[in-house]
């Protein structure tokens, strides 16, 4: 049975792989076999892969068809990957002749999910091998011998090597886990190896030095000074996703958020000057996105980080204010110097260029500044829009309140004034029938009178005449 499969993805490498393919050739381990995966190269290294192949059928090649990226390759590996373990070589690195040997012996007995061994780096450029504390393990170094878990070394786990060829995995725990790399990114590492270490149970070490990296290769993806770094973002979003189920989180969030910010930011520090702005924005999203998820008690614990600052400005400030920001911050300090000189790239004269080129509208790089500015005015016109609109529904109800209550008011002003009338003019009607009434009752009376006179009158004339005739 194969005790380990070997995954080597490649591309346009064939002045490094003969040297990869060699080292695990022969290693003194046989039980092996070594997948490599064209990723569509087209130099010399295909040829030189089937070379070996002709001579060794441990060897296996696949071809993606076009590029596809290290992710996408690795995937094509562990599908047909046969091995009780897997391990995982870049092409223009090499291993020590017994490496995987001491490797298999030392998860087989305890069957470790995951086991590691030191390296050591080769500068292509000096052709010089030296050591340091992060590919040498020595955040883990307390750990010795011992079998441990994520949560034995939560203290550390930020320090540990995140890269994938310095181990072996069992691959029934890949598969159980379904660990798969994501597929179109670089830094695909950084999550694969978050997620299978949080969930191992079983992981120990090989305190020896085992594999040869190779830095300052032309052409490697790692010399990521260009736009690919925008991968770096959401890699470690995803890892923060990942961490979040872990244990320990809530007792180490800030220090992860620290990390997170930490990384995120250095990556910035090595983009060429077109990516910032490009970067910055997406920078931004992300940290403010971890920002809304912060206690206030996470705040307190983070503002006494060392990143914090960093933090901070990134969320509040635009990206022509925060390299305001960076240039007096580290004009005067020696923290975190080398990054410094990375960020202070831009000084004095470069922003007042940029506030030129800004005032005449003319530079590509500040269009989108313009844009920016352009939709927040719109959006602030829109907002004051929406609020005279309010204000003017408002006030039109207002005014309608008003008149209604002034046509009622008036209404009843008509109304009172019309009965007030119409009464005063029944007083007078009243009056005048009154008066009328007396005229004619008096004349009635004094009618009375003058006929009660008329007869008493007659009645004298009439006793009179009756006098006269008697005498």
């Amino acid at each position: 049975m194969t005790k380990v499969s070997i995954i080597v993805p490649f591309h346009n490498v064939e002045q490094y792989i003969s040297q990869c393919i060699e080292s695990l050739i022969h290693q003194t381990l046989q039980d092996i076999e070594i997948i490599c995966i064209d990723d569509a190269s087209d130099d010399n290294s295909v040829e030189i892969v089937k070379n070996y192949m002709n001579n060794d059928s441990r060897i296996k090649l696949l071809h993606t068809g076009s590029m596809s990226g290290q992710s996408y390759a690795r995937n094509m590996g562990l599908e047909i990957a046969k091995g009780e373990y897997v391990g995982f070589v870049d092409s223009d690195d090499w291993v020590e002749p017994d490496m995987y040997e001491k490797m298999y012996k030392r998860a087989f007995p305890e069957q470790t999910d995951i086991t590691m061994c030191m390296a050591k780096l080769y500068d292509d450029k000096e052709g010089t091998t030296y050591t340091d504390d992060y590919y040498s393990l020595k955040s883990l170094e307390t750990m010795g011998n011992k079998i441990f878990n994520a949560n034995d070394t939560k203290d550390a786990i930020l320090n540990i090597n995140v890269v994938l060829w310095n181990k072996i995995y069992k691959r029934t725990f890949l598969q159980i886990n379904k660990a798969k790399f994501a597929n179109g990114y670089i830094y695909e590492d950084l999550l694969f190896f978050f997620e299978t270490y949080i969930k191992a149970e079983k992981i120990n070490i090989l305190w020896e030095y085992m594999y040869y990296y190779r830095q300052n290769r032309k052409f490697s993806t790692m010399q990521n000074s260009d736009k690919k770094v925008y991968d770096r973002i959401p890699m470690v979003e995803e890892t923060y996703k990942v961490l979040q189920n872990a244990s320990f989180f809530a007792e180490k969030k800030p220090e992860i958020v620290s990390w997170i910010v930490d990384d995120i930011f250095h990556r910035y520090t090595v983009l060429e000057d077109k990516y910032y702005e490009e970067y910055y924005k997406r920078m931004q999203e992300f940290f403010r996105k971890i920002d809304a998820t912060l206690t206030q008690e996470d705040k307190e614990i983070l503002a006494k980080s060392y990143c914090n600052d960093e933090f901070q400005n990134v969320v509040e400030r635009t990206y022509y204010g925060f390299w305001n920001f960076l240039i007096e911050k580290y004009k005067t300090s020696n923290k975190r110097i080398k990054a410094a000189e990375h960020k202070c790239n831009l000084d004095i004269l470069a922003i007042k260029e940029y506030l030129e080129e800004y005032k005449k509208e003319a530079a590509e790089d500040k269009k989108s500044a313009i844009d920016w500015w352009e939709n927040h005015y719109n959006e602030e016109i829109k907002r004051q829009e929406d609020d005279f609109h309010s204000r003017m529904v408002t006030q039109e109800y207002a005014l309608k309140s008003w008149q209604a209550e002034s046509v009622r008011q008036a209404t009843e002003k008509l109304k009172a004034d019309y009965e007030w009338k119409l009464e005063d003019l029944k007083r007078h009607y009243e009056e005048s029938l009154q008066n009328q009434k007396y005229y004619y009752e008096n004349n009635f009376l004094l009618v009375k009178i003058v006929l009660k006179c008329c007869k008493k009158y007659n009645a004298l004339k009439n006793r009179v005449k009756k006098i006269f005739k008697k005498n």
